[in-house]
């Protein structure tokens, strides 16, 4: 044969398989390198001239064992070689990526520069699903099995939940839950326990329904009676959250008749930092909607008429914004083939907002929120000031999604779902009441992953993984629901690891989360619960936010520097700021409180007998 010829044979031949073998095979013994130094020193490029040596050295020496090891194997199976790399390529595709997998150990990156972690994640999870494809006749063969997926996401579930709630008991006790939200709810419960139905004297009115109207606390009442302190509702609030993996499995298992991609979806639910920090952030009503709104996905699809309709009026008492999520709902159900219930969610849904808005609590939602708005939106004072502006400028919508937060916040929950959830049609139609918040909002937190208002999204965009992966697999007719998700869970574990606790950019709210309290934080927790006790049960006490949580439990509780007509005051040195030292200097010299205790930069103050 003609030297020509052979050598054109042998670069169609590397071609073939030789090139990515090489690939994988440098990706592989570099990232075994960069795994034995610092990350970060990637990031800034501060590798000196013997590191690259050492680096490509290592990125070489992989190479040869990648291709030797193909060469072996195949001459001890008889096969040809290029047949056998070929299809083991396809296996290890996965290691392309794990050179960029370093990205994801750098302490911060996320809070730095988090659009790269949120590429890594997704190319990462598409490298995945790539992978199994090449896995898929030995992953093909193997036997369903439903009840392993299930102990095995039970154990996940129980596990995450008692992380969960040991991690929220220490953000509290370590005082960095805060009188908004936590202090708030304890009592509103407080109240409702003694018989002052959602009573809250931190609202104008002594009433939360002045902010807020959500009747379905009052379901937390006996709960909380057993027992009546602030670690109950955190532990509630986590429980409640993690339960929403149920309903989220049966129905992705429904859609999808797939235990792994159903496994998948409640695996990367269940490893989210957004659930976590939702879970973690004090506590809020609006996360009590998100299991009740699966619960209702899972009841219209199985046609279970009665479970539709305790899930939709348990969600119609979480909050006000709940009817026009029932109503969203109503309008899903008319496009999935049930008009005549889709009709009646959407007449119940909007006859209950408006009776809400009109009559229960007019002061609730934007009235009380107005100051949050944005642009020209700022002295709106009526839901209808919101439609009008939704519908006069229908340009404001894709520019506040285009935003660089909003954006990335819209990445934050597709892309450990490798974006799936655009591809389910009518299902989205659940996200536009909080995609209308999202959008008009000027409160920078609403497009905050760590932040409550995930609430709006999470249910409808986890449901919408499995949908959007079928209707993807029947566009292009060919089964993928195994390489979805296996991709779905790389990505989910990439992106929780980032943006989660390990990768040292997890917060609940403003504040990281503590893992565990030093002798200190004890001594001042342990002294903060005693000081609790011994206040009058009948006193009226003020606060500063980070201690106020811890002294909620009673009928007149106010926030300093709201309220000084009151019998004491807790002052927490640390949460002081320079705008509250004129005002407590004037407090002490006019004489109107004294100093009855101070230990571990807290101060308590009780009003003079004769002022």
């Amino acid at each position: 044969m003609p030297l020509v010829a052979v050598a054109t044979a042998g670069l169609a031949h590397a071609r073939r398989w030789g090139l990515l073998a090489a690939l994988l095979g440098f990706a592989a013994g570099w990232t075994a390198w960069a795994l034995s130094h610092d990350p970060s020193w990637f990031v800034g490029d501060d590798l000196d001239h013997a590191q690259r040596l050492a680096a490509v050295r290592a990125g070489l020496a992989g190479l040869v064992l990648v291709l030797g090891g193909y060469f072996l194997a195949a001459r001890r199976l008889g096969r040809p070689l290029a047949d056998f790399a070929a299809a083991w390529n396809r296996r290890l595709l996965l290691l392309a990526g794990a050179p960029a997998g370093i990205l994801l150990a750098v302490p911060g990156l996320a809070e730095r520069r988090g659009f790269v972690p949120l590429a890594v994640s997704l190319g990462l999870g598409l490298l995945a699903a790539a992978t199994a494809a090449g896995w898929r006749d030995v992953l093909g063969e193997r036997p369903a099995r439903p009840r392993l997926t299930a102990a095995v996401l039970l154990v996940l579930g129980l596990g995450v939940a008692a992380a969960l709630v040991h991690l929220g008991v220490v953000r509290h006790h370590a005082l960095v839950s805060n009188i908004h939200d936590l202090g708030i709810f304890e009592n509103v419960l407080w109240r409702s326990l003694h018989g002052d139905l959602l009573a809250t004297s931190l609202f104008a009115g002594d009433t939360f329904n002045h902010q807020h109207f959500a009747p379905l606390l009052l379901a937390l009442v006996p709960f909380y009676a057993i027992s009546p302190r602030a670690e109950t509702l955190i532990v509630v609030q986590v429980l409640w959250l993690c339960s929403a993996a149920v309903p989220l499995y049966l129905f992705s298992l429904r859609r999808s008749r797939s235990l792994a991609l159903a496994f998948a979806v409640t695996f990367a639910f269940l490893v989210s930092p957004l659930v976590h920090a939702a879970a973690l952030w004090d506590f809020h009503d609006l996360t009590l909607a998100v299991p009740l709104v699966l619960w209702a996905l899972w009841a219209h699809d199985g046609d279970r008429r009665l479970g539709l309709a305790l899930a939709a009026c348990a969600l119609l008492l979480v909050r006000e914004e709940m009817g026009l999520v029932v109503a969203a709902f109503g309008l899903f159900a008319v496009l999935d083939a049930r008009p005549r219930r889709g009709l009646l969610l959407l007449a119940l849904g909007l006859a209950w907002f408006v009776l809400v808005a009109r009559v229960f609590a007019p002061g609730t939602g934007v009235g009380a929120h107005a100051d949050g708005l944005r642009g020209n939106l700022v002295e709106a004072t009526s839901y209808g000031d919101l439609a009008l502006a939704l519908l006069a400028n229908p340009l404001r919508l894709p520019l506040e999604l285009l935003r660089p937060d909003k954006f990335g916040y819209l990445l934050c929950l597709g892309a450990p779902l490798l974006l799936l959830p655009a591809c389910a049609g009518r299902l989205l139609l659940l996200l536009l009441p909080g995609a209308a918040i999202f959008v008009l909002s000027g409160n920078q937190y609403v497009a905050d992953p760590y932040f409550h208002y995930s609430a709006f999204f999470l249910p409808a965009v986890f449901a919408a993984a499995p949908v959007g992966a079928m209707s993807l697999q029947q566009r292009f007719a060919r089964p993928r629901t195994l390489e979805l998700a296996a991709g779905i869970v790389v990505a989910a574990l990439a992106f929780g690891w980032s943006f989660g606790l390990p990768g040292g950019s997890f917060r609940a709210g403003f504040h990281p989360v503590p893992t565990s309290l030093t002798e200190t934080e004890r001594e001042r927790h342990a002294w903060l619960a005693e000081l609790a006790r011994s206040l009058p049960a009948d006193a009226c006490v003020a606060a500063t936010g980070d201690v106020g949580a811890h002294l909620a439990a009673r009928r007149c509780f106010a926030w300093f520097p709201a309220r000084l007509d009151v019998d004491y005051l807790v002052l927490h040195r640390e949460d002081i700021n320079a705008k509250h030292m004129p005002l407590l200097r004037n407090l002490r010299a006019e004489q109107r409180f004294r100093t009855v205790d101070e230990q571990h930069k807290i101060l308590v103050l009780q009003r003079n007998p004769e002022n």
